[in-house]
């Protein structure tokens, strides 16, 4: 995560050093979006920290930062952690902490579930749920040429439903068709924090 942070803050500096006035807008966005990322990094660092600040974030955002940070451990695992599908067009405003919880939670206990010698995807998806929500979809894609194994999504479901109930969490887990499972969750509301 530390390394992530220090190449957003490089792209910030070389952008503000090669500014010219005919770029500027392009240059502005490439800034921007870095410094973006980099409010979604801290915002993940601070919610697996366990510090409550009450903040939303843009569940895009939060999510990549999210599987930017497990790769290493799931590359432990013997399996890759990937992004799938398109970045939502709208923003969609969670929760950070509850929401960068949740995701990391049902991510350690998916890869965990895995029999051991999986090779193959852990995939992460994103999309809106149509009422301002989001909703996080896991599946795994065994590698070309691996045996299909059956998934363990419902027993997942149950283990990560009851720690974010402990939690407080505010996450609805479900089984998925095909090899997965979903997170549902609701929009946050603005009654304190910052937007990311």
């Amino acid at each position: 995560m530390i390394h992530q942070f220090g190449n957003l803050l490089l792209t910030v500096q070389g952008h503000v050093l090669h500014l010219d006035a005919e770029g500027i807008k392009r240059m502005q966005d490439a800034v921007l979006g870095a410094v973006q990322r980099g409010s979604a990094s801290l915002q993940v660092i601070r919610a697996l920290l366990g510090e409550q600040t009450g903040a939303t974030g843009s569940a895009g955002d939060l999510v990549l930062q999210l599987v930017e940070l497990g790769r290493v451990p799931a590359r432990e695992c013997g399996v890759s952690l990937e992004m799938r599908g398109e970045h939502p067009n709208e923003a969609i405003w969670v929760a950070a902490e509850s929401f960068v919880m949740a995701c990391a939670a049902t991510l350690r206990h998916w890869i965990q579930s895995l029999p051991s010698g999986s090779t193959g995807a852990v995939t992460v998806n994103l999309r809106g749920d149509g009422a301002g929500g989001a909703v996080v979809a896991l599946g795994f894609e065994p590698a070309v040429g691996s045996l299909p194994f059956p998934m363990a999504a419902a027993e997942v479901v149950l283990a990560v439903t009851s720690e974010l109930e402990a939690a407080g969490a505010t996450a609805q887990v479900l089984p998925a068709p095909a090899r997965g499972m979903e997170l549902h969750f609701v929009a946050a509301t603005f009654t304190s924090g910052y937007e990311a």
